[in-house]
């Protein structure tokens, strides 16, 4: 008798494969699938229906990829959990499905398959962009980086997210409009200031501040002139910028007298200096450093992140000066958080923590980098050899609104 899981693995490898050869050694001659999706069921019978089914709709991507998650099975069943990335209708989706298959003189008799609503994505695994990429690739790159952190792989400790291709929300659900955000949206015009009514009222039933990312991917296009019809504050903007190709980072100046530490979690100084410069740089209150911090923690002490991510505090004289986070994620390095203090700046601290983030990146063989440069660091990653391509407004709301609170939401 075959092993159920062997069947329920060569099933995902004629799926990955869209291979009608692969299929018809798997399946039996009167296999059937019962499909149920986010929009309705399907029935199949037989194995040709079967095939046709699942072929015709692979073949509906230019470029998909299939990763098994999870193979159990026990006796005549097997159940299986997998995810499809592929471009659909111009954006990086994501597929998240089940299937519970039934077996049957050694071949799939049954496929019960569940079908979620396509989410939102990014590459998130054994891709590397290259530093080719014409500007249209590059737009559909940076419109995907909101998705490139893996839910799977790790949830903040103090989440709630909400998200579908239509726009998402989500934070700790605490006061200030720091912890919680909106974004992504894509509206009709004839429902947009509906929905921005609702997202406002959601916000105030929970007596809860929260700020809104609005970039050249949103629809309707005059999203920014409804939000303001509607009370919100333009708190300030961030340039999407990017590095094409990190073969030569001799441009980039930086100071010798600067020490980095590459920081693993363990270090309660370490992440306290981090807290401060947030504190003071950002303008985050307490509260939002508070409830960052065992996020931080976590994601540092863990192995499987060493990899992907890397945090460094710059010191100067050994007093703590700036910091700076690299993620390597969505096939780009993701340049975040960095900041020095006011009264070190001018020194190439902001410039050191810069070269340091691309070196490891280069090492790691990735070749373009990108940052969300806030108004203060934008003269700095452009003397760095980044170049704007896009242009994202953030708005902030609370239920009563205080302006300086939003305003340094973005700092100047």
């Amino acid at each position: 008798m075959s092993n159920p899981k062997e069947l329920a693995q060569q099933f995902l490898a004629a799926l990955g494969a869209n291979d009608a050869s692969q299929y018809e050694a798997v399946l039996s001659d009167d296999a059937a699938l019962r499909l149920g999706r986010w929009d309705g069921g399907e029935l199949y019978r037989p194995r040709w229906r079967v095939m046709q089914r699942l072929m015709n709709e692979w073949a509906t991507w230019p470029d998909p990829k299939l990763e098994s998650l999870t193979i159990m099975a026990d006796g005549d069943k097997a159940a299986i959990e997998f995810r499809i990335q592929a471009t659909e209708n111009d954006r990086y989706v994501e597929h998240n499905r089940s299937a519970f298959l039934t077996i049957k003189d050694d071949r799939i008799q049954i496929i019960d398959l569940y079908c979620n609503e396509p989410i939102p994505s990014a590459r998130r695994k054994g891709w590397i962009a290259p530093a080719t990429l014409t500007e249209a690739e590059l737009h559909r790159l940076f419109e995907s980086m909101m998705n490139s952190g893996d839910p799977r792989e790790w949830l903040a400790p103090d989440e709630s997210e909400r998200y579908s291709l239509r726009g998402g929300l989500g934070g700790s659900g605490k006061a200030h409009p720091g912890s919680n955000f909106v974004g992504g949206v894509r509206w009709t015009g004839e429902e947009a200031d509906r929905r921005i009514e609702e997202t406002i009222a959601y916000h105030r039933e929970r007596n809860i501040g929260f700020q809104w990312w609005v970039t050249p991917y949103d629809t309707p296009q005059d999203m920014r002139e409804r939000l303001e019809r509607q009370g919100m504050v333009l708190a300030g903007d961030a340039a999407t910028m990017a590095r094409l190709g990190l073969d030569n980072l001799d441009d980039i100046p930086s100071n010798p007298n600067v020490t980095i530490d590459l920081l693993d979690g363990y270090d309660d100084a370490a992440i306290d200096a981090i807290g401060n410069i947030m504190l003071v740089c950002f303008h985050w209150p307490q509260e939002q450093v508070d409830e960052r911090r065992p996020g931080w923690v976590e994601r540092m002490r863990d192995p499987k992140f060493r990899d992907k991510e890397a945090n460094y505090l710059a010191r100067l004289n050994g007093q703590p000066v700036g910091y700076g986070r690299v993620q390597l994620r969505g096939g780009v390095a993701y340049l975040g958080g960095a900041a020095t203090l006011p009264e070190f700046r001018g020194q190439h601290i902001y410039s050191t923590l810069v070269r340091l983030r691309l070196e490891e990146a280069r090492a790691r063989g990735y070749h373009l980098a990108v940052i969300n440069a806030e108004p203060l660091s934008r003269p700095i990653v452009t003397r760095c050899g980044f170049k704007e391509y896009a242009r994202a407004y953030i708005y902030g709301w609370m239920p009563v609104i205080d302006v300086d609170v939003i305003k340094s939401l973005v700092p100047q």
